[in-house]
């Protein structure tokens, strides 16, 4: 082979590693986007999706979204398997596995386990629209997951609410 493109070839391959190695390095050491802090420590303390223990400084509480939470769902008059799936945005077949369900028969008032975005804790003051808006989903969505009719009356401070996943 000609020493030129040999040179050539032995410059790009160095190139293509030098590229892959600071880019592998850079994803491994950078935060994702939904697990940086946003901000002060006050206002995560409050809006935090993670439960922090009394003894953890303010600094540590961080929010981001797991996605494995469970949250437990009680069935409505009339509401069929497919509609509960449909209402958090999981696969009807998951919601049958996670419950050991065989068949897709349910009972009004059966409990039914769903993963879920996230449970939050209804900080002071705060209102639907503005929990709607920090994990990106409808207001409606939120409403319909936690069978909530009257916001303005349902969520109130210190209430925990499940936040669906958002539709893809």
């Amino acid at each position: 082979m000609d020493p030129k493109k040999r040179l050539l070839l032995l410059i790009g391959a160095m190139f293509t590693a030098a590229v892959i190695y600071f880019a592998v390095d850079i994803m491994t050491r950078t935060t994702p986007p939904w697990r940086r802090n946003r901000g002060n420590a006050d206002s995560l303390a409050r809006d935090s999706t993670m439960a922090r223990p009394a003894s953890a400084p303010a600094e540590v509480v961080t929010t981001f979204f797991t996605d494995n939470e469970t949250f437990e769902y009680r069935v409505r008059k009339n509401e069929v398997l497919g509609s509960i799936a449909e209402k958090f945005h999981f696969p009807l077949d998951s919601i049958r596995l996670l419950n050991g369900l065989s068949l897709d028969n349910i009972i009004e008032n059966q409990k039914l386990k769903v993963r879920v975005r996230a449970l939050h804790q209804v900080g002071p003051g705060e209102v639907l629209g503005k929990i709607a808006r920090k994990y990106g989903v409808a207001e409606r969505a939120i409403m319909e997951a936690n069978n909530i009719t009257k916001p303005e009356r349902q969520v109130q401070e210190g209430k925990t609410i499940a936040i669906p996943r958002p539709k893809k």
